[in-house]
């Protein structure tokens, strides 16, 4: 093996800023969203005893962290809402009816799933796209049954000038997430 065949194809390196989320549930929280992590994923670990270490062997679970994004607050705090109201919607903390209504909170009106049982309306799918270097989208990351599992407060402060933009964090549990590698 030459020096050359150890080279990589591709040396063009990613951009941060080049990618673009959406979910169907948040119109919102997409059109204002900064920042995106892709998360990690690690294993259980099983532990081997032996008399002299003890060794460690993969387990046979996954473990993903959580998607977490933020976005930029508008004065009419759409995009808060839209996650305040799920959150509130899918613990239902006064009467039932807040989660019967959760379906009513997607940008369709009515969730499909719903209708079919297939999946409660607490869960929705989200897409994370990253571009290369010269906008092509490169990668599609699919969540499935993500939900957010917190969203960030809002800080007012007078001390802050007419040009802070009010941020917000939001966290997302899902069951997994599916590569696809898109061709250029």
């Amino acid at each position: 093996m030459t020096a050359l065949t150890r080279n990589p194809v591709n040396t063009d390196l990613l951009q941060p800023h080049k990618f673009q989320i959406t979910f169907d549930r948040l119109p919102n929280v997409t059109y204002f969203c900064q920042t995106a992590s892709l998360p990690g994923i690690s294993l259980t670990e099983v532990q081997h005893f032996t008399p002299f270490i003890d060794l460690f062997r993969p387990g046979e679970k996954a473990i993903y962290d959580t998607f977490n994004t933020q976005f930029l607050v508008n004065e009419d705090l759409s995009p808060w809402f839209e996650l305040h109201d799920w959150i509130r919607s899918a613990t239902f903390p006064t009467d039932f009816e807040e989660y019967v209504n959760l379906a009513r909170t997607t940008r369709s009106g009515f969730d499909q799933s719903l209708a079919t049982n297939r999946r409660p309306a607490v869960y929705t799918d989200g897409t994370l796209v990253i571009y290369s270097n010269k906008n092509n989208p490169r990668f599609r990351i699919k969540f499935r049954d993500i939900f957010p599992n917190y969203v960030g407060s809002i800080n007012f402060n007078t001390l802050d000038n007419a040009e802070t933009t009010v941020t917000c964090d939001v966290s997302f549990r899902f069951s997994y997430y599916d590569i696809e590698k898109l061709e250029v």
